[in-house]
């Protein structure tokens, strides 16, 4: 990641052709525990995109939350559990339409996911309320998985001392918002609050004049990217696929791979 900022700075640094960037979300100390000493071992260099909240709170993201539910019962189960949740608190201290409209809307698969599960997604990240979606989550949570969330998220995340060992050691730490919020969803002032939090708790670990963002589920739109731009972040990173060139993209919109691009679940990459 240094060899790309460098060569943003100076266009005389021209990258090998083919360079691969090799980034990691999240804050998982499965980073830490495996991928950290395999990279070293190789004398590779890692970018890990790490969300403020999961080494500052002992709390789980709802986007982890959403994964271990979904990992713990079938997932049409899941679908048609919440359903039934949705219409018992409709019109009570909420409101948002009706099943039928929202699935809809909503159910559409992607590459990744069928459309039960986008749906799953898609109502308990960004279509209902925050306070609604933190409820029905944390229920689900408990009914499926079965362990206290703190208790969990103790066990599934870094803590910063880890990730300052990690940049001690040659790593490249990044932004990832600070609650993994989708930020092209939300008003300008919590979209700007988020990032300031994010870039805030990561003082010392990160340099806050020249930083890298990836974005959280691949949110963004023109406000974020203007923000970004004038706040110190150099480059953006999407979750659009595709082979990323400075030359030719904008470079708060890069592209990358997913894991789920490469064998042996799928064959995406080939068509780059």
């Amino acid at each position: 990641m240094e060899d790309i900022m460098a060569a943003l700075d100076n266009p005389d640094i021209k990258l090998p052709e083919n360079s691969v960037l090799l980034t990691f979300d999240d804050g998982y100390i499965d980073h830490f525990t495996f991928v950290f000493p395999y990279l070293k071992s190789k004398g590779l260099q890692g970018t890990f995109f790490i969300p403020g909240k999961v080494f500052t709170e002992n709390v789980l993201l709802d986007v982890n939350k959403i994964h271990f539910i979904l990992a713990s019962t079938d997932s049409l189960k899941l679908y048609s559990r919440l359903l039934d949740i949705l219409n018992a608190y409709r019109d009570t201290d909420w409101t948002y339409p009706n099943n039928e409209t929202l699935i809809a809307q909503y159910a559409v698969a992607n590459r990744f996911d069928s459309k039960e599960v986008i749906f799953i997604k898609r109502m308990l990240q960004t279509v209902l309320p925050e306070d609604l979606r933190i409820k029905i989550s944390s229920e689900l949570f408990g009914e499926f998985v079965c362990l206290p969330e703190d208790v969990f998220a103790r066990e599934l995340y870094m803590n910063k001392e880890q990730i300052k060992c990690m940049k001690g050691s040659g790593m490249f730490i990044g932004v990832h918002g600070y609650d993994h919020y989708w930020l092209g969803n939300l008003s300008e002032d919590k979209m700007m609050s988020d990032i300031k939090r994010a870039v805030g708790v990561l003082d010392g670990i990160i340099n806050k004049k020249n930083w890298v963002m990836c974005y959280p589920y691949g949110s963004y739109n023109q406000q974020v990217v203007d923000y970004l731009e004038c706040n110190g972040c150099r480059l953006g990173v999407t979750t659009d696929l595709g082979i990323a060139a400075l030359d030719k993209n904008e470079i708060y919109n890069l592209p990358r791979f997913d894991c789920n691009d490469f064998p042996p679940i799928t064959t995406n990459y080939l068509r780059y």
